[in-house]
């Protein structure tokens, strides 16, 4: 098999290896489309907490067909086109993980679709409908709006009935109008929270769902929420930008400095009398804390595949690279082109893709 492996922070490599064999419970899966993710580029720098040490492997979600199974497992499932989520691994053309996290692909999706869907869209239930309770002509504020969760969340939303405003740079503005952004904020040349009070009248919105991280940002998103709003978190997408911005062994120390005063010494307390007294929410969604307790997570991603079907759930792809060009998918991603999910194949030529309706790219 073939794998992009994280050899130290920044530095990537292809390495061809022996194909795994599954264990009791597992599955082996040909990978014909992997996702990408915010997550991978901060194992990439070497800042991802859940991550296995250097050399590793990143890749939450991927799609594919079963060609063997561990004892345990129906033999029924060799041969099956399948979707579900890996705890990393999946930057692969062959991956084994328990039977338990995948469910059969339906045959209306394509494998590319298949594998942008698990990771955006069950962050984006949780933070909506499990944990944020958003309901029929509620506000939300969706932060990163362009990006996979963000537009995911836009079709929870619009499914709903809720109220969704956006904050994104101005040129992709009118690409999210297309999506159903009652409101869009550009969060470059606006203060974006005085925004969004003047658009609900000086209440607030219902919910704020944050990736971005930092004392800054959490303060102002509570500050943002009307009595009885929520606000959940499930990034940090500044400490990305510090350690990526940082320059030489003494700079990359300066930014884990800064990083540690402003994450943990100068967090917000939000006690529960505050909470109490604000009428108020605050919770966290992190999806690889659920791998270990697959149920609920499995079962929505029943409920989001049938959205596919029923019209309502509308997968976007930014672009789809090969898996020799891991470094050109992040780069993307990490200079804020992308609109959707980027997409690994392990080959761009496999029949089973239908170039004609991706952004394919090629170059290593």
């Amino acid at each position: 098999m073939h794998q992009a492996v994280f050899e130290r922070a920044n530095v990537i490599a292809v390495h061809t290896k022996p194909d795994p064999t599954p264990a009791a419970g597992e599955i082996r899966v040909r990978v014909k489309a992997s996702g990408v993710n915010f997550a991978d580029m901060l194992m990439r720098l070497g800042i991802y907490p859940e991550a296995p040490p250097f050399p590793n492997v990143a890749g939450y979600e991927v799609s594919g067909i079963v060609d063997a199974v561990g004892a345990n497992v129906s033999e029924a499932l060799v041969g099956k086109a399948v979707v579900g989520i890996t705890y990393f691994n999946g930057y692969s053309d062959t991956v084994v993980a328990p039977a338990a996290q995948f469910i059969e692909k339906p045959a209306s999706v394509s494998f590319i679709e298949a594998a942008s869907i698990p990771v955006v869209y069950l962050t984006a239930y949780m933070l909506l409908i499990h944990m944020g309770s958003l309901r029929k002509g509620q506000t939300v504020l969706i932060h990163n709006a362009g990006s996979g969760v963000g537009l995911a969340a836009i079709d929870l939303a619009n499914h709903i009935g809720a109220i969704a405003i956006g904050t994104a740079s101005a040129s992709k503005h009118a690409f999210l109008r297309t999506k159903g952004f009652a409101q869009l904020i550009d969060y470059r040349s606006e203060k974006w929270e005085e925004r969004v009070l003047d658009l609900t009248n000086g209440k607030g919105v219902d919910l704020i769902i944050d990736p971005i991280g930092g004392r800054d940002s959490w303060l102002r998103n509570f500050k943002s929420l009307r009595k009885g709003g929520r606000l959940g978190f499930f990034g940090a997408s500044t400490m990305h930008e510090r350690i990526k911005s940082s320059k030489g062994i003494f700079g990359y120390i300066w930014a884990w400095v800064q990083i540690a005063f402003e994450m943990v010494l100068q967090a917000p307390s939000w006690s529960p009398l505050k909470l109490m007294d604000e009428n108020k929410a605050v919770f966290g969604v992190n999806l690889a804390k659920l791998i270990s307790d697959i149920e609920y997570p499995i079962q929505w991603l029943k409920e989001i595949f049938e959205g596919i079907d029923e019209g309502w759930i509308h997968p976007h792809i930014d672009s789809v690279f090969e898996i020799t060009n891991v470094a050109g998918a992040h780069k993307r991603v990490e200079e804020r082109k992308s609109l959707g999910k980027v997409v690994l194949v392990p080959d761009a030529k496999d029949p089973v893709h239908d170039q004609s309706r991706y952004n394919f790219i090629f170059e290593v």
